[in-house]
Formats: C-alpha cells, structure tokens, sequence
C-alpha cells in the first residue's frame, strides 16, 4: 500500500502479453492518461509516522511523550521512534486521486501527569488529502475524558517522487509529509491547556509499504472493460 507519492510505476501482465504503465496522477496536478487509474485494494501494509525533528524536540521541551496505542505499536526508523500503524484494508486509485485507507491502532501524546489525548480511527483520504479520525482526550486539562470525531487530524503532503507500484509483484511503497490539522490541534489543547505543537507546519514524515490485492484483476477489467 501507498500512503503518498508523484511518480506512479506499474509494470504488469495482462492476457496474452505483459505492459507497462505510467501515471503521474492528479497529486501531481496533471490530467491522468487516456486510461482510467483502477483502483487497488490494500491487503497488508503499515505506516511508520515519524515525528520531525523540530516536534521531537517541542515534546520534548513541554515533556510530552508520544506512543502508540494498540495493535499500532512503536518502531524505528532511521534513528527515529516512530508509531507503527498498521493498515489491513482500503482501496485507492493508481494515480492517487481517490481513496480511502484507514489504518488500525492510534497515536498517543501523554505529560507526566497522566494527561494526554489519543488519535484513533485514522483514515488516509486521497482525495481530500487529509487524515481524518478520532481524538479521545483524558487527563484533568480534559476535565473528563472527552471523544470527538474530527474532520481533519492531519493534512497530507504527498512525496510524489517517492511512490512506486509494482503491479506484477503485487507490492507498493510511498511517502509523504503530515501536518498539523484543526481536529488534532484542537485535540492536543484540549488535553493540555495549550498545544505542544503549536507554530509547527510538518508534524510526522510518513513512509508506508505493503502488498496490494487484486490489483492486476483491476487493471485488466479498466483495459478490458
């Protein structure tokens, strides 16, 4: 599965001979090719959400620790410590124009006095470019624990160069960056009084990568309608 990217590479076999395929799709902002993009099926992939180096040191500076929430768990990537969010289903089109991927678990944000604000349900919108979810926060800032449905967690920054489909191998990688969005800033505030990310535009790079089902089954029904 891919979160983000520009270039999109498909190489595949249909029928009685094989193609090769190229989409640089409407993330990119130009008109896909005479084709239709089919959409792909997720199977089996994770997002590692990696923190800036900026917001690791604002959490840090506001003691505010981040984790993941279960079955998300913690990972490491490039010296980084990361939330590992896995993904098991969701569909999205190859040109990356549409699509909706949600992802299991949650991404956590606590202080050292218990208060702190959980960010599940997260859907990857292809569309919208957005990340949207659930923000649950707990803690006495909270008052109470509180549960609100948000619009928007994140915004989504896709790396165009950094997407590629292998339809033939059924696998598929991509990257992008997340920024603040109104649903997370306002979550993270009301958990801690104020935002412990406030003035900070990119929040996590993400890198996602996994396999694809069905995939060659959509291509050929969008060249053999």
């Amino acid at each position: 599965m891919s979160l983000p990217g520009s270039r999109v590479l498909a190489a595949c076999a249909v029928a009685a001979g094989g193609c090769v395929l190229s989409w640089a799709g409407a993330a990119a902002g130009l008109t896909p090719g005479v084709l239709p993009a089919p959409q792909l099926k997720v199977a089996k992939a994770q997002a590692d959400l990696c923190p800036t180096d900026a917001v690791t040191k604002a959490l840090g500076g506001q003691r505010v620790t981040l984790g993941a929430e279960s079955p998300a768990v913690l990972s490491h990537v490039d010296s980084r410590t990361c939330v590992r969010l896995p993904i098991t289903r969701g569909e999205f089109a190859m040109d990356l124009s549409a699509g909706s991927v949600p992802a299991d678990g949650g991404i956590t944000f606590t202080d050292s006095t218990g208060r702190g604000v959980t960010f599940t349900d997260v859907t990857f919108d292809f569309g919208g470019r957005v990340a949207t979810g659930t923000a649950t926060t707990q803690g006495a800032a909270a008052g109470r624990a509180s549960r609100r449905q948000s619009d928007g967690l994140f915004t989504l920054d896709f790396r165009l160069d950094k997407t590629e489909i292998d339809l033939t191998r059924g696998t598929a990688e991509g990257a992008a960056t997340l920024g603040l969005g109104q649903g997370a800033d306002a979550g993270l505030k009301e958990a801690f009084g104020s935002d412990p990310l406030a003035g900070q535009g990119a929040v996590f790079d993400a890198t996602a990568g996994g396999d694809v089902s069905q995939a060659v089954l959509a291509l050929t029904r969008a060249l053999l309608p």
